[in-house]
């Protein structure tokens, strides 16, 4: 007997899907702002995307509220009921594209935990190059309770190159689709009582699709379970345990210069009542540049390190700076991947500057993370 799904049933997923890989098209949208573009949503809203910090959730059985962030998601094209897709412009199947069969497991996925978000104070929208009418049919089926955005004229997708392939469709719309993936857009202050909209995580690609829901949903509740504030008189034993245990004292060498890291600025990460990180900063001198001195955090995978960082550089960004930049040492892999993986670029490296940092504070260690000789700076940069 054959125990293959029926290719028609947009609820299961074969066992053999072929899997995304990441081909860096979506690099370049990490901490961008939303475009000004309106996009026609189910419920008949004209929805701004540079303005979803003032979008309210609607619709029956919904309280309106304000979010504190929102998720994009963005799949393909959802078909027709009993009706398996055609065949590509090349005489290839829907299901032999990676990352193309899923649309209804995904949609699906955010439907069941909607409410989780909705109590989160975050907002959902599906986006996709379907018609608006093809979508509204859609969600009225699976009694999805959010809405969906329509980019069937392409604008979206043309102003921020999104990824994309062809595929003919059967509803009408373009045969341009949307590749996979989602976005967490945060709803900040700028200063004063301004927001704005700004891209701070990408899901690219998504595989298995009727997982994302719910890799989102953990991702944000780590972050809502982690609180940011500037630190107090009242921290002061725990900044100097945490520089002393990851630096051996207050005294932190940056590029030739040194910094007394318990007197310059900094922020307190807290899970609950208990410190979990920590990090300093400091304006360099001419007011473009600001530095990262130093960055720990006790509990790892709590995101909090994140958060830090993004503290910063909003503070940054209010002050006028253009540029974050940080050294760490040759040795230290892990932090060079952290800081890769969010964004910043390396930028230069400084031959022998850990060697003269050793000459006056000669605690700092000749060999480092898996057996390194510590000699030199990494600098790295994120523009802002």
């Amino acid at each position: 007997m054959n125990s293959r799904p029926p290719l028609h049933d947009p609820q299961i997923l074969p066992t053999d899907l072929p899997v995304p890989r990441d081909d860096g098209a979506c690099l370049h949208l990490l901490r961008m702002r939303p475009p000004s573009i309106c996009l026609p949503a189910t419920d008949g809203r004209s929805i701004n995307l540079a303005d979803l910090h003032s979008v309210t959730a609607s619709g029956e059985g919904k309280e309106s509220h304000h979010a504190a962030g929102t998720v994009l998601f963005f799949y393909p094209r959802t078909g027709l009921p009993g009706q398996p897709p055609s065949l590509g412009f090349q005489n290839e199947t829907w299901e032999s594209i990676p990352g193309a069969r899923g649309c209804t497991p995904q949609s699906c996925g955010f439907r069941d935990l909607y409410a989780e978000f909705a109590a989160l104070s975050i907002n959902v929208f599906g986006v996709s190059t379907n018609t608006t009418d093809h979508q509204r049919t859609f969600q009225q089926r699976n009694h999805i309770p959010y809405e969906f955005l329509s980019d069937h004229e392409l604008a979206l997708t043309r102003t921020l190159c999104l990824p994309t392939f062809e595929f003919p469709v059967e509803t009408g719309g373009p045969t341009t689709l949307l590749k996979r993936m989602a976005w967490f857009i945060q709803h900040e202050h700028t200063g004063g009582t301004e927001l704005i909209s700004r891209i701070i995580k990408v899901w690219y690609p998504v595989f298995p699709p009727d997982q994302n829901a719910a890799v989102v949903l953990a991702w944000v509740k780590r972050r809502a379970a982690v609180s940011i504030r500037q630190r107090t008189h009242d921290d002061l034993d725990f900044l100097r345990a945490q520089l002393t245990h990851h630096w051996g004292g207050t005294q932190i060498w940056s590029l030739g210069q040194a910094f007394d890291a318990e007197r310059i600025s900094s922020f307190i990460a807290h899970v609950g009542t208990e410190r979990v990180g920590l990090i300093t900063y400091a304006i360099a001198p001419g007011g473009y540049q600001c530095e990262v001195v130093t960055l720990a955090s006790s509990r790892l995978n709590t995101g909090a390190a994140t958060l830090l960082l993004e503290a910063v550089e909003r503070e940054a960004r209010r002050a006028g700076c253009t540029k974050l930049f940080l050294t760490t040492t040759n040795d230290n892999a892990d932090a060079i991947r952290f800081y890769q993986t969010r964004g910043w670029r390396l930028a230069a490296l400084h031959k022998g500057n850990v060697d003269e940092a050793r000459k006056r504070k000669p605690h700092i260690p000749l060999i480092g993370n898996h057996g390194i000789a510590v000699r030199d700076e990494l600098e790295l940069e994120l523009w802002l």
